[in-house]
């Protein structure tokens, strides 16, 4: 099944065609981490929902100091909070 962002109002899925500029990536929801996926969760206005660890959200919600590079690979940070909604 393909990804595709659960982000309320947002339709992106993996392998819809982008200008390299605004690739799309998805991230999975920080299920380990309780006060990070509260935050998360808050910032979607979805408090009273449980993500599955199969959900994700896509790099679209994040804002660019969210995200760090290395080797040409752009990874989300530790702390990052999506707040793009």
């Amino acid at each position: 099944m393909p990804k595709s962002c659960r982000a309320p109002h947002c339709s992106n899925a993996a392998g819809q065609s982008r200008p390299p500029a605004r690739r799309l990536s998805f991230y999975k929801f920080p299920l380990q981490d309780a006060a990070r996926l509260r935050q998360w969760l808050a910032h979607m206005r979805q408090e009273n929902w449980v993500p599955t660890r199969h959900q994700h959200l896509c790099s679209d919600h994040f804002e660019p100091s969210c995200f760090q590079y290395r080797w040409g690979v752009r990874y989300l940070r530790p702390d990052a909070v999506p707040t793009i909604f």
